[in-house]
Order: C-alpha cells, then structure tokens, then sequence
C-alpha cells in the first residue's frame, strides 16, 4: 500500500472531505490533493502538520508499520496517552521551533475527562511554555495541552500561534474590525495587533485548552 493510498485511509476514517482535512491539519489544499492522488508524496513541513495537527502517527504512513495514529500506540479502557511534543511556545517574545516529528513522550488523560470536556484525544498534543509573559495563567514550563480542532479564534480564549518557525501561547480579543489582539495576562508585555488576511505564514494552531503546573 502507497503513502497516498493510507492518506486516503485516513481521509475516510476521519469521515472528512478533502476541504475539511486540509482547513484542520493546515495542509495547502492543492498539495493534499496532489498527496491524496500520488502525484507527489508529502514534504517534511507537510508530514509534521499531518501528524501534530492530525495526530497520524508518520511510521506508519510512511511504511505501513504501527498504528494509523499516535493517539493509538497506547490505550487502554481508562486513558487515552497524549503526545507531548519536544517544542517551546513562548510566553514571551517567541520562540523558535524546530521540526519535529515524532512526541518525546506522553501523558495519560482519563477518557472520562476527555468527553466530558468534548476533547478527541487524535485532536490533542502537548508543548513547553518558556517565559513569563501569560503569568500567573502559565508559568515557564508549564505543561500546555492543546486542541488543534479548536483554531477559529474566540474571545478571551488562549492559543498556540505560529508565525513563520515561532510559536506563541497568547490570549485572543476580537476587535469590531474583525482584526485580532494579542493579550498577554502578565501586563507589563503589551498586547499585539493582528490580522490573519494580512499574514498567510501565521496561522492559529490550537486552543489550550489545560495547564499542568511545574512546582519548583
């Protein structure tokens, strides 16, 4: 089985049209349509937004070999295990992040907790906060779990924001002018205009949706 016949396993599985899959996982329409179809195989930028926007599990996407997501590598009847992602976002002026692939490790969630708060564990990874600019709401080091179903912005929700290779954990405050603003909780950092249509490169990753705390 090809790289594009298993996308197309994923496709159906996930019950989305092709649209649908690339508005969530951030996949240029045309490129997922030209993967889907075989005429070219995903690039590295792609395979990384297939599996942390997607939670597709790349070993087997690329061999065949594992599971189809990663959510699945471990499970069991109380626990879903969540990726946690080697990558900072920062709580400060932005940070740097490298391309990564495959979680570092991975928290156990009750599935109990998950539905009752409408979180799909194929939907969720989780990142490192460094700095201190959304104090006291996130600490440096705080552990973020982040739903990547959940990127259209709402007001006085906190989001995971890339902007070219940097990533942000800001809080979002919608303007009249549908333009957005940037909020950090600690402040002495000041907010930060912005409007999408005038940046294709950034784009919303997810929503935060949980904090774990780093006690010193």
């Amino acid at each position: 089985m090809s790289i594009s016949e298993r996308l197309n396993l994923v496709l159906k599985d996930m019950n989305l049209k092709i649209k649908e899959f690339s508005d969530k996982s951030t996949v240029a329409y045309r490129s997922l349509q030209n993967y889907l179809s075989g005429e070219r195989e995903p690039n590295t930028e792609s395979l990384i937004k297939l599996s942390t926007q997607m939670g597709i599990n790349l070993n087997w996407l690329l061999t065949g070999s594992g599971n189809m997501y990663i959510a699945d590598v471990q499970e069991s009847d109380e626990y879903a295990y969540i990726p946690v992602y080697d990558v900072e976002v920062s709580a400060g002026h932005g940070t740097t992040v490298y391309g990564v692939t495959e979680p570092d490790s991975r928290l156990a969630f009750r599935k109990d907790w998950l539905i009752s708060r409408r979180l799909k564990p194929v939907c969720l990874h989780a990142v490192i906060a460094r700095g201190d600019s959304m104090e006291p709401t996130i600490g440096n080091k705080d552990t973020l779990l982040v739903d990547t179903e959940r990127n259209t912005p709402r007001d006085g929700h906190i989001y995971v924001i890339r902007a070219g290779d940097t990533l942000w954990v800001k809080r979002i405050q919608q303007q009249p002018d549908n333009s957005l603003l940037l909020i950090s909780d600690n402040h002495t950092y000041p907010p930060m205009p912005l409007r999408l249509e005038d940046h294709p490169d950034i784009e919303i990753i997810g929503r935060v949706v949980n904090v774990s705390k780093e006690l010193n």
